[in-house]
């Protein structure tokens, strides 16, 4: 299908690159292909998780929390000295984690997985996977192919040949997405969720490769499938989602895709970039509210709050990157591949560089401190000065 090879291709692309993941999208074809289950097999507590592939970290409270491969998430109530893994009940890859409140949590991850906690981390439990994303997908495209059917069907004898046209293509059109809505069910869950975020009003909004988009409004008990109101016809990845200062959803992706929704995902406008790469990484500057965008060979983006264009931020890197976050003092710092760090003090106008030691690609990024970051990716942890940046 040329679908999942457009994915396959992305994800080997990224290796070459020396990305991490860019959004966790590394080792995704083997795990999906795999004969053992990794949704049904609870994840191992190792002494080793620190120093395996991690894909995100974010900071809850005083607390840490961080996901990586084989169902790890771990949590660090000293600022990331000791950590300590929750009980899991999947060893699949998990992408990203958020927080309502100190409790109450949500992760995702390869092969459509989504995880709650009401206990901090301590213990997770599964919530939804890929085949119940799926059916949600298949539903919507046999209503969608039905309806258009009935429509051809009613239309009179005499109807003017550029309807009955447009209907016959509409109609075959929705026929092809339900096929392909078919084949997806029939294979079973595999594409992976490669961000959650939850809104001020407790609402839990997920997004990852082919469009997919979902949300709940109910702690996860429910879930109501958005990505047939993207507009979104080539089903590009979704790989990344940010919430504003004002309670928007951004989301980013293949193509220079993002969109916004003001009114809980209902509907979306389009904020698309010029520019033919993906989008790993929206970052909000807290005080003048610009939105920077940052993916593939070391394109970054800024747009000011109020305007409609996109400004290119010229980086004179190639690097690909991944995560991004905005620091106590308002600076943002986005990393990535080879090891590369970026920091901009002047809302993203011009960025100072430096480069970890070990050269090893980062995924995600938390302030630890007034004076270090906390960096996440592959071979786990590693802390970093804040006077590196030059």
């Amino acid at each position: 299908m040329f679908l999942r090879n457009r994915f396959s291709n992305r994800a080997v692309s990224t290796l070459l690159l020396g990305g991490v993941v860019c959004a966790g999208l590394i080792g995704y074809g083997g795990l999906s292909s795999a004969k053992v289950d990794l949704l049904q097999i609870p994840a191992i507590p190792s002494v080793n998780a620190t120093r395996s592939l991690l894909l995100d970290v974010e900071r809850v409270g005083n607390k840490l929390f961080a996901t990586g491969e084989f169902g790890q998430i771990l949590k660090s109530e000293d600022n990331g000295k000791t950590w300590i893994a929750g009980k899991v009940p999947v060893s699949i890859t998990l992408t990203s984690v958020a927080f309502d409140n100190d409790a109450l949590g949500y992760a995702v991850g390869h092969d459509g997985v989504v995880l709650k906690t009401e206990d901090g981390g301590v213990n997770w439990t599964k919530l939804i996977d890929g085949a119940t994303i799926n059916q949600f997908v298949l539903d919507i495209a046999q209503a969608k192919a039905d309806g258009l059917q009935e429509q051809l069907d009613k239309l009179p004898e005499n109807a003017a040949p550029e309807e009955r046209e447009r209907l016959e293509i509409a109609a075959e059109e929705a026929m092809f997405s339900l096929d392909l809505a078919q084949g997806d069910f029939e294979v079973g869950p595999s594409k992976p969720l490669l961000d959650v975020i939850v809104n001020g009003n407790g609402n839990v909004f997920v997004a990852g490769a082919y469009g997919q988009l979902l949300k709940s409004t109910d702690q996860g008990a429910t879930w109501e499938y958005l990505g047939d109101r993207t507009n979104n016809p080539t089903n590009y990845h979704f790989n990344t989602m940010m919430l504003s200062k004002t309670g928007e959803i951004w989301v980013g992706g293949e193509q220079g895709t993002v969109l916004v929704s003001a009114d809980e995902g209902e509907t979306w406008a389009t904020r698309k970039i010029d520019y033919d790469g993906s989008v790993f990484a929206l970052v909000e500057a807290p005080d003048t509210r610009t939105v920077v965008a940052v993916g593939l060979r070391g394109n970054a983006f800024r747009l000011p709050f109020g305007s409609s264009q996109w400004e290119s931020v010229n980086t004179n890197l190639r690097e690909t990157f991944s995560g991004a976050t905005v620091l106590n003092d308002g600076s943002v710092v986005v990393v990535g591949s080879r090891g590369i760090l970026a920091r901009s003090t002047d809302d993203f106008r011009s960025i100072q560089v430096t480069r970890r030691s070990d050269k090893l690609p980062s995924a995600s990024v938390v302030q630890l401190n007034d004076q270090e970051i906390l960096l996440a990716g592959m071979r786990g942890f590693k802390t970093l000065s804040l006077s590196e940046f030059k």
